[in-house]
């Protein structure tokens, strides 16, 4: 494990010592919860894995060597059956970094037969922890997932402006409370199936930078949220990174 997880992850583990890397986010206490808020999970529980490092799809291995914060509790599984459940058309990404989430999700709609993905990023614009685009293109094109996934430059709260309506979307830029807030005025009236953004947990709230720079509290938005947002269920997953799940209620029917 890397400086930087170690650094974000020491919040999550100094709470929840005995939930560390490599362990599911499917077997954490409190996935039960989560399960009883959100009846589409229900649909995906039977073809998560056993254990993390079980083999999926095609070009998983490869896919699993990219950075991301996902992986330590095997996030990676929840895009990737998602997208076989609800089997959709048009999917957005914002926040791509070196691509685990979107070459995720672009094998589930390749896997479908079925569905585009468009991610969006600074790349070398952002001056923090960040990949190039010619590198994630390369990817892209490595996996042979080009006729699905395609990646651009654009500005977080600016893509909104492209699509009139998406299926799918996934948020992962720094994410706080106004991040979450400013994404769900755009994004709301637009994604018919989920969203789904990093963060979500009180320990995410918590953790060094968002402390540091006084970031908005990320919880306090989900609570304002459930009452402006009834169209919405609103679960969040516990585990670091901890990830919020928004499905449009009755988008199953």
């Amino acid at each position: 494990m890397d400086d930087k997880t170690l650094q974000l992850r020491r919040g999550f583990d100094s709470s929840d010592p005995d939930f560390g890397p490599g362990i599911p986010f499917w077997r954490h206490e409190y996935f039960s919860d989560v399960l009883a808020q959100e009846p589409l999970l229900e649909k995906i529980v039977p073809a998560l894995p056993k254990e993390l490092n079980q083999k999926i799809f095609a070009g998983q291995p490869e896919i699993e060597k990219l950075w991301s914060s996902y992986k330590d509790h095997g996030y990676g599984h929840l895009f990737y059956q998602l997208i076989r459940c609800l089997k959709p058309a048009q999917c957005v990404e914002i926040g791509v970094l070196q691509g685990f989430s979107l070459l995720t999700v672009a094998a589930a709609l390749r896997d479908n037969g079925r569905g585009k993905i468009s991610g969006f990023d600074l790349f070398e614009q952002y001056p923090y922890h960040h990949e190039s685009f010619e590198n994630v293109d390369r990817r892209i094109k490595n996996f042979n997932l080009q006729s699905i996934a395609t990646i651009a430059r654009r500005d977080a709260f600016a893509v909104h402006e492209q699509f009139v309506e998406v299926d799918y979307l996934h948020v992962d830029i720094s994410n706080n409370g106004d991040t979450y807030r400013k994404i769900f005025e755009q994004w709301a009236p637009k994604v018919k199936k989920v969203m789904l953004l990093e963060g979500g947990s009180v320990k995410r709230d918590v953790v060094e930078w968002m402390i540091k720079y006084k970031k908005p509290s990320i919880t306090k938005a989900l609570d304002e949220f459930r009452l402006k947002y009834p169209d919405w269920n609103i679960v969040v997953f516990d585990p670091y990174p901890s990830l919020t799940l928004a499905v449009r209620k009755n988008s199953q029917k």
